[in-house]
């Protein structure tokens, strides 16, 4: 594969897994991260670090940019920033179409959102919602410091930005919308950071169920879009879930207790009055549409399934993160 891929927020948990996943593919990938510290972890892994003083400032790297065939904003939503980053696509549009004279060399832009933005899918029953269902997202409340973006972000404000994104499509850039399940394997993102580290503690309902996808297939996904016809993929959105990979709540927290060597008991709680509600509802997604149109197939058999491998990996990768720390202080 000859063509080129920039991926915006490549040294990110999601971002790092799809840049990745496309030089597996054989794909020239370009990563763009703002600290220079993880320019040599791209390195080791093939991966061109382009380092900016801030995403939306991309003018000394235009020449490689207009080169990209792909660009992926592996970011997520962010007013501001994302809106900036999508006129960036746009403008390298124009220049690699000639203002859309030549369409057919027209960029693929890649959105990454989330399975949050749907809102509670529990209406639907334990059925898993598709492409084609309008969300319901619930407006966010904002926690104490040290929240995840997926807390404080107004989901409505995302489903806009989504909408907003499929509608800019035109002949001189192609768009496309992924919606990922909660991502697990490798470092680990967010929640593995977050349920680890947590008291045992379980609030509100016990049998919520969010539907996960390994980085690893998440970024295979990526590359199924990027490669499938753009009169395919321009103007749609994705489901990236493994099919019927959705353990409750309490499944998922006693499992990864358990690879912990945790001895406590869980302990269950009332949901305490200003935690979102999105966290107290089921978020069930299916990924049909990307199976049969892009021929995708998450390999792995589940989070809960392998959940010892996966905490030894997340563990492994603080303890060298915390020797790092240590030897720079």
């Amino acid at each position: 594969m000859s063509s080129s891929v920039l991926v915006i927020g490549a040294s990110g948990y999601i971002g790092l897994g799809v840049a990745l996943a496309f030089r597996r593919a054989g794909y020239r990938v370009y990563g763009l991260i703002r600290n220079e510290k993880h320019a040599n972890m791209l390195q080791r892994n093939e991966i061109e670090p382009i380092i900016a003083q801030a995403f939306d400032n991309v003018q000394p790297f235009t020449d490689i940019l207009n080169t990209c065939s792909v660009i992926i904003d592996a970011v997520g939503y962010t007013p501001k920033l994302s809106l900036s980053l999508l006129e960036i696509a746009i403008q390298t549009g124009k220049i690699r179409t000639q203002d859309g004279k030549l369409p057919h060399y027209a960029p693929l832009y890649i959105f990454t959102s989330g399975i949050m933005t749907y809102g509670d899918t529990s209406p639907t029953g334990r059925r898993p919602v598709d492409e084609m269902i309008k969300p319901r997202p619930q407006p966010a409340t904002q926690r104490n410091s040290g929240s995840s973006s997926a807390d404080v972000t107004a989901m409505k404000d995302r489903e806009d930005y989504e909408n907003h994104v499929l509608a800019t499509s035109s002949a001189a850039l192609k768009t496309t919308v992924v919606r990922p399940g909660f991502v697990y394997g490798g470092q680990g993102g967010f929640v593995a950071d977050l349920f680890y580290s947590e008291p045992l503690v379980i609030q509100g309902r016990r049998d919520m169920r969010w539907s996960w996808v390994h980085i690893d297939d998440l970024g295979e996904g990526y590359v199924s879009i990027a490669r499938a016809p753009r009169v395919v993929v321009d103007k749609q959105l994705y489901n990236l879930a493994a099919p019927n990979d959705n353990p409750s709540y309490e499944e998922l927290r006693t499992a990864m207790a358990k690879a912990q060597g945790r001895q406590e008991k869980i302990e269950y709680k009332k949901a305490e009055e200003g935690v979102p509600t999105r966290w107290d509802t089921d978020s069930i997604i299916n990924p049909a549409k990307a199976i049969n149109e892009l021929g995708w197939q998450p390999r792995h058999v589940g989070f809960v399934q392998e959940i010892e491998t996966y905490y030894k990996s997340w563990a492994a990768h603080k303890s060298t993160q915390e020797r790092k720390s240590t030897s720079h202080s």
